[in-house]
């Protein structure tokens, strides 16, 4: 359709949302869509009952025929209307209680598809189940994603996903709204804890495995959210302006859906909130034509969040086939567009084309998932999951003097003081909260194992505690911070009395145990008075058990931190801590770090911060050896030798990270490889990273394609980005290549 055309429309449409808001439009809609409450009761029999009186109603349906064929002959059976329909998804209501749904269209064969977010399990919205008198209905409340990503292990990713798209199947569920793949860039973002981090490397290696667990399950893993989204603050207006270089952009915050997309092969991507220099991003054609379709060739649909959208019109144009709590223009006005010519009924099927085609391949039409939504959905193999993403993603950030792990068996008396049963934090707060009714608290967990050697406070009078703590032979304080969607953190201080609670009970009992439950970094003024420290993060539903697992020393800690946690909330103590860069100020945010995110602003300031990226302590020791690293036809080869010189066998992730020539304007250090390696005690093992050139380019906005400078690269091997943890080093010497669009880095 041409401009002519495209202006016509968008002036039609506001000219019928005009005469709708003064209520002299009445549209009536279509009688062969199922409504809302109906559609409740729709399963997959309407669209396997094919023949009627002889004849075949839904050839679509046949499975043998090409999925192309399919969705062209269901476009040509569709109404306008029917295929607006499709394109505009219901919210949750007492009648369908799923986050969002497209009505069935039984004289079609299409079942009713549903959607539903949780980036750590099947998230609340069956709560209306509860509020109606009816039991919940089971699910796993998985750690916090941030949990995942501490453990830097690809194969748990994996099954961490399958168990979302599991258990998405089992109630029903179509489309999951998961993974979260933005980049931490702040640990003040209150979604930090859906995230995998503040690394494009880490972020992208873990994002196709999740996608893939998912997808297993013939569930649609819904990426999220496209791109440069990384605060709260004025969301979902044109405040909410991310200022962000083109360099950045490729190198730091698209990687991850770049890998989702291709090496993941995600069937949608959901476009979000923010402006991108003054472009919403789900109207944004350099970023969904040319970036998302044309430079990666992403075949499957785009839709938008829950009012992301701000001119209907301009995001269709470009390709935004669903759109969510956009109540500007209903699936009638488009119907209404198409037949007065104002939208070409080509561009309305260009919309839907994608979406069918998804929902094809994974026979959700002739197939769908039975909408049971009562159905129990959690099974012990599933909760096992969420048992070893808590093991794998603990991170012990302190242990003077091998306090941990103690001797439950012998240990004379134990006090656990915090709120809650010592559990305050299992799930983040927002659209992906996942409620549980199986939360084994850590003083359910450790009244088990102690019996009455365990004593308990609540924290709530800092007194009382400390004077707990002054008689057991080892308090254990749980701490945590409250992150929550549509809500940034304002401080990295712990909320309430908690500084004071860990101050006072490490003053009466120089045995003190911190345990953090935070979706990312908080401040510590206490570090230096108490001997212990364990990240937990937001552990879910196995929070007690696994937490005993870990100071008992059954598990050894492995996990690695995937955010930084700054010493103080200055400017010159942590990026991103002004008002201009994160918040904003005029309407814009500025993203003045530029490529020197998370650890490599610290790392480009020569500030060091309480814990860097990477860190994380074990019960047992590591050494690294003989590091050999060789460039041939383009690859770099690196090997190094890990040895446990340490009592106990643990694990640890071995980092291999990549300094560029200095003409490159690259940060000092980046990630670049990584594996975990377990070993019993005095064992060895060599392992092996192998950089593509993509690993080892940069983003050249000038000539929009991606090159290997040449030079002098530097090559690091250890467990951490700070150089204290990466104790062998290496120089190669590379040649200039010229890779294309599509050929950066792309996760391990």
């Amino acid at each position: 359709m041409g401009s002519r055309r495209r202006l016509g429309w968008r002036h039609y449409l506001a000219l019928l949302v005009a005469l709708v808001t003064l209520g002299l439009v009445v549209l009536v809609a279509d009688p062969i869509v199922v409504r809302a409450k109906d559609a409740a009761d729709s399963t997959g029999a309407t669209a396997t009952s094919r023949r009627v009186g002889g004849r075949d109603p839904c050839p679509w349906l046949d499975s043998t025929l090409p999925v192309a064929t399919r969705v062209d002959e269901l476009l040509r059976a569709m109404t306008p209307l029917q295929e607006a329909t499709l394109l505009h998804l219901l919210q949750v209501n007492p009648a369908v209680p799923y986050q969002g749904y497209t009505p069935a269209i039984p004289s079609l064969c299409i079942p009713q598809i549903t959607e539903q977010d949780g980036a750590a399990g099947v998230a609340n919205s069956f709560d209306l189940f509860s509020r109606q008198g009816t039991p919940f209905p089971a699910v796993t409340q998985l750690p916090a994603p941030i949990a995942d990503a501490a453990a830097f292990d690809p194969d748990l990713a994996r099954q961490y996903g399958n168990v979302i798209g599991a258990e998405d199947a089992t109630k029903g569920i179509d489309l999951a709204l998961s993974p979260t793949i933005n980049i931490d860039r702040s640990p003040l973002w209150g979604r930090s804890y859906e995230t995998l981090g503040e690394d494009p490397f880490l972020t992208a290696s873990l994002a196709p495995p999740l996608v893939q667990g998912i997808q297993a399950n013939r569930v649609v893993s819904v990426l999220k959210h496209f791109a440069v989204y990384n605060q709260e603050t004025n969301r979902a207006t044109a405040l909410d302006n991310s200022i962000v270089s083109d360099r950045a952009l490729h190198e730091v915050y698209l990687p991850a859906f770049s890998a989702a997309t291709q090496a993941g092969n995600a069937g949608a991507v959901m476009c979000s909130y923010n402006l991108i220099n003054g472009v919403p991003a789900c109207q944004d054609p350099a970023l969904i034509n040319g970036i998302l379709r044309g430079d990666w060739h992403f075949a499957g649909f785009v839709r938008s969040d829950c009012d992301s959208v701000y001119n209907q019109a301009a995001a269709m144009s470009v390709g935004v086939s669903q759109v969510k709590c956009t109540h500007l223009y209903s699936p009638q006005a488009l119907a209404m567009a198409v037949s007065e010519g104002q939208l070409a009924r080509s561009e309305l099927d260009g919309l839907a084309r994608p979406l069918l085609t998804v929902l094809f391949h994974y026979d959700l039409i002739a197939s769908p998932h039975p909408l049971d939504p009562g159905r129990v959905a959690t099974t012990p193999a599933h909760q096992a999951v969420a048992a070893r993403t808590n093991a794998e993603g603990a991170v012990l950030l302190k242990n003077d003097h091998n306090l941990l792990p103690l001797d439950f068996a012998h240990v004379p008396s134990v006090a656990l003081i915090g709120p809650a049963g010592g559990t305050p934090m299992p799930a983040g707060l927002g659209a992906m909260h996942v409620t549980s009714t199986n939360v084994v608290t850590a003083e359910a967990a450790l009244a088990a194992t102690l019996g009455p050697r365990l004593r308990y406070d609540p924290g709530a009078d800092v007194r009382s505690a400390a004077a707990l703590a002054r008689h057991v032979s080892v308090a254990i304080v749980v701490v945590h911070d409250v992150e929550a969607e549509r809500h940034d953190r304002t401080s990295l201080v712990l909320p309430g009395n908690q500084n004071a609670l860990v101050a006072a009970v490490a003053a009466a009992n120089p045995r003190t145990v911190v345990v953090l439950e935070s979706g990312s970094a908080v401040l510590m003024p206490w570090i230096n008075a108490v001997p212990a420290v364990l990240e937990t993060w937001y552990p879910g539903e196995t929070a007690g058990t696994s937490l005993v697992a870990v100071l008992s020393g059954r598990v050894n800690p492995s996990g690695k931190l995937p955010v930084s946690f700054p010493k103080a909330e200055t400017p010159a103590a942590m990026p991103d801590a002004t008002a201009a860069t994160f918040g904003g100020t005029n309407g814009q945010v500025q993203y003045a770090d530029n490529l020197n995110v998370g650890y490599r602003w610290y790392q480009a300031n020569n500030v060091a911060p309480l814990f860097s990226f990477g860190y994380g302590l074990s019960y047992t020791g590591f050494r690294f050896s003989h590091l050999q690293a060789t460039a041939a036809t383009g690859v770099l080869t690196v090997h190094a030798t890990v040895t446990n010189v340490g009592p106990v066998s643990g694990a640890d992730v071995v980092q291999c990270y990549v300094g560029f020539p200095a003409t490159a304007g690259e940060p000092p250090r980046q990630l670049r490889g990584f594996v975990r390696v377990n070993l019993a005690p005095k064992k060895s093992q060599t392992v092996q990273f192998s950089l593509t050139p993509g690993d080892l380019a940069i983003w050249d906005s000038a000539k929009t394609t991606w090159s290997v400078p040449a030079g002098t690269f530097e090559v690091f091997v250890g467990d951490g980005s700070d150089l204290a943890n990466l104790p062998l080093t290496a120089t190669v010497q590379l040649a200039a290549a010229s890779l294309g669009v599509n050929s950066g880095p792309a996760g391990s």
